[in-house]
């Protein structure tokens, strides 16, 4: 098998809207003050971003805690920063040096993902247009992402149900 063939994986697309301004919408994805509010899965988990260089070409390192004190850290490389338009990040599991691991709980888990979000806003509302996808993943990478399209309601999808609850918080209802 030659090297040249990619694997091609559907890609998770999700669509929100939210009652908030763009720009608004556009900080809870690239300032921390923001972020550690929201970028969790679900209520009870926390998020503490201890380095971030939120720009194109620029990386953040963060670790969101579970309830019982687990901790899962996370690597990511920002490839566009267009605000208030659209944000191109890569993600990886890291440790808390950065290195970037294989997902403990996942080992066949694609190694690197790529999130690229786009923002329109209509009126006083903001629609998030959010595509996730493996880069170049194996065969079993591939098919690992593939299982759990079906079950992502317990990651990105919950994770903006949380900016949802975020944005909420601060009067955009």
């Amino acid at each position: 098998m030659s090297s040249d063939n990619k694997i091609a994986v559907k890609p998770s697309i999700l669509d929100r809207e939210f009652n908030a301004p763009r720009s608004l919408v556009f900080d809870t994805w690239t300032q921390v003050e923001h972020l550690n509010n929201w970028m969790f899965p679900q209520k009870g988990f926390s998020c503490e971003y201890v380095s971030a260089d939120i720009r194109s070409g620029g990386s953040s390192l963060h670790k969101m805690m579970t309830p019982n004190g687990h901790e899962m850290w996370l690597l990511t490389k920002y490839e566009e920063v267009s605000p208030p338009e659209r944000l191109v990040f890569r993600q990886y599991m890291s440790n808390d040096a950065g290195d970037i691991l294989p997902n403990p709980q996942m080992p066949t888990w694609p190694k690197e993902i790529r999130a690229t979000i786009t923002l329109t806003e209509t009126g006083d509302k903001t629609h998030l247009h959010f595509v996730w996808e493996p880069i170049d993943p194996t065969e079993e990478e591939a098919a690992t992402f593939k299982a759990a399209l079906a079950e992502r309601g317990n990651g990105w999808s919950a994770g903006l149900e949380q900016l949802t609850i975020y944005l909420e918080s601060l009067g955009h209802l």
